[in-house]
């Protein structure tokens, strides 16, 4: 699945830490969508798949890989990242894994990005 992103398709972004999301309200917080160390968001490409194999791919994926547990996940458009000028590129494997690139190195222009993606994310709980 190394083909282009396109700006329909659904992102997911597992959520491994409870700072990560407000259960209050099951919304998604800013520090999900920060970039790592590399300057790259992890996430999936989920378009199309059932909501029992996007959680098999955070089970075994992540989960496993990371030795953390699957608290949930935020999906999120590719268009309102890339409406951020930042990408989304493919990255497998695994299989339908992709990272958003191209952030800024300003950290605070990072945070209002994350903050704008967190806000439009839709939160799902395991």
């Amino acid at each position: 699945m190394l083909a282009p992103v396109d700006p329909l398709e659904v992102l997911s972004r597992f959520i491994l830490q409870k700072k990560w999301y407000k259960p209050s309200d099951n919304s998604v917080k800013y520090a999900a969508f920060m970039p790592n160390k590399n300057n790259q968001t992890s996430v999936f490409r989920t378009s199309g798949i059932s909501n029992n194999v996007i959680w098999d791919i955070g089970d075994h994926e992540v989960s496993a890989k990371l030795c953390k547990p699957i608290l949930g996940r935020a999906d999120v458009h590719a268009s309102s990242v890339t409406e951020k000028d930042l990408e989304v590129i493919p990255s497998e494997p695994p299989e339908r894994h992709a990272d958003i690139t191209g952030w800024p190195e300003e950290a605070s222009i990072k945070r209002v990005i994350a903050i704008e993606l967190a806000a439009e994310a839709r939160f799902y709980k395991k």
